[in-house]
């Protein structure tokens, strides 16, 4: 018997072992390659801009064609997932990493304890990913279900496209430094201290579809986790990629009917900033295709204030992660996080127009 308990400590240890192994090459790989390449994106960028004056990029590509309706907007879907797909991809395979191969303790521990440290590790942990927020939506789901933690899930999700560390580099580059020294307050606002606050209106909110312990850990052999993991894989792309390519669409069809014409007026600068900041919260955009957009309103006459609203809400949230989220935990916590992100752009319009 005393020679039995050091056997199974052993083998206990190497069963931890592999796991840990085999969870760490997993999710640190699929990281380290949606990082590079979202890096190498941004460098590329910073070196077309620094030679050209350009981003290179072509917002034209998400017009609205000739033809019916239904076609058109069908169109701009495409347009918009041929844009995206690579960095969508790598968010669904982060997110079935995560859920297959995280468990809840270790990820309350990263979060930590208290109110602000939770926010702040979720900020750092989702900022660098440097996905839009279609891309990261797939994500929201597997880290909220492990952590069953609704402000720290939000604060990862928003960071990844508002604190994307290359588009707020643009920002400072390109416009003057009021604009994009209070794009970045107000990110950091909206990301660590209003995701919290969401949090705490909606209230108690449990996890919607799947258990926690659906993917229940199994045996810890390489095959047992890969086939948890592709188990995963299927699980997420069924639950959310249809919420996203519906909110693409709709998305599009709203795109198409925003009343551009008030932007360019010599009206109210007040309705200019709430039409700017409800537009840019209803449309969905690639990484860095808020900038352009911002540029494009400020050479037709539009107020800064206008221009930074959609520099805020753009990027931040659309109508198809709020739905990857209502879907996911509640409509209540969806609109709370619209409304949040909303105020956010109309009180930075404001105050800086």
């Amino acid at each position: 018997m005393a020679e039995s308990i050091p056997a199974a400590a052993v083998a206990g240890s190497r069963r931890i072992s592999l796991r840990t192994v085999v969870s760490i090459l997993l999710l640190a790989g699929l990281t380290a390659g949606l990082i590079g390449y979202k890096a190498q994106g941004g460098l590329k960028r910073i070196t077309r801009l620094r030679a050209t004056g350009s981003l290179g990029l072509h917002p034209e590509a998400l017009h609205r064609p000739a033809g019916s309706e239904l076609f058109a907007t069908g169109a701009q879907t495409l347009a918009y997932l041929k844009i995206i797909w690579p960095a969508l991809a790598f968010g669904i395979l982060i997110s079935a990493a995560v859920h297959a191969t995280i468990s809840p303790r270790r990820l309350a521990t990263l979060f930590g304890q208290g109110e602000m440290k939770p926010q702040l590790a979720a900020a750092a942990a989702g900022a660098p990913l440097m996905l839009c927020s279609c891309c990261v939506a797939p994500m929201f789901p597997a880290v909220y279900r492990r952590s069953q933690r609704l402000g720290p899930s939000l604060a990862f999700t928003l960071a990844a496209p508002s604190l994307n560390p290359a588009t707020l580099a643009f920002t400072f580059m390109i416009f003057p430094l009021a604009v994009a020294g209070t794009r970045l307050v107000l990110a950091l606002l909206l990301v660590v201290v209003l995701s919290e606050l969401v949090a705490r209106v909606a209230g108690p909110v449990p996890v919607r579809a799947a258990a926690v312990e659906e993917f229940a850990e199994t045996e810890d052999s390489v095959p047992g986790i890969l086939s948890r993991y592709f188990r995963s894989l299927a699980h997420i792309t069924l639950r959310t990629v249809p919420w996203i390519l519906l909110g693409i669409w709709v998305s599009m069809v709203i795109a198409n009917r925003i009343p551009i014409e008030t932007l360019a007026s010599r009206g109210s600068q007040t309705l200019i900033v709430l039409v700017a900041a409800t537009g840019a919260l209803l449309l969905t955009m690639p990484s860095f295709f808020e900038i352009p957009l911002a540029l494009s309103l400020l050479a037709g006459g539009v107020s800064a204030g206008a221009a930074l609203a959609v520099l805020i809400a753009g990027p931040a949230i659309n109508l198809a992660s709020l739905l990857v989220i209502a879907r996911q935990s509640h409509w209540k916590v969806a609109l709370l996080v619209a409304a949040a992100v909303w105020a956010t752009a109309v009180a930075g319009g404001l105050l800086l127009g």
